[in-house]
């Protein structure tokens, strides 16, 4: 006998009968880790407060269309590395 929770429905077949794993338009923020939050003003806060940021001039937004060589590349990088958008977007860093 078999302890395999087997009930996890594929996103097409919960899409079909209406449901889904996010309803409605959510955004998502994606840390250089690769950890996932809901984007929301609390969270943005929070946030900003615990990496101690006094000049929210200083911040940029980032959009990116990622090509099948980025996608490998995150997919290394997410191996090795605590900061992967910043290893594959940015490429290296120096911290003064």
């Amino acid at each position: 006998m078999s302890n395999i929770d087997n009930s996890y429905v594929l996103a097409s077949e919960a899409d079909a009968k209406g449901g889904g794993f996010v309803k409605g338009q959510v955004t998502y923020m994606v840390m250089d880790d690769l950890s996932v939050s809901p984007l929301s003003a609390i969270a943005n806060i929070a946030l900003l407060n615990k990496l101690n940021v006094k000049d929210l001039g200083a911040l940029e937004e980032k959009v990116v269309h990622i090509s099948m060589n980025e996608g490998l590349q995150l997919l290394k990088h997410s191996l090795n590395s605590k900061t992967v958008l910043t290893d594959v977007f940015l490429g290296e860093v120096m911290t003064i």
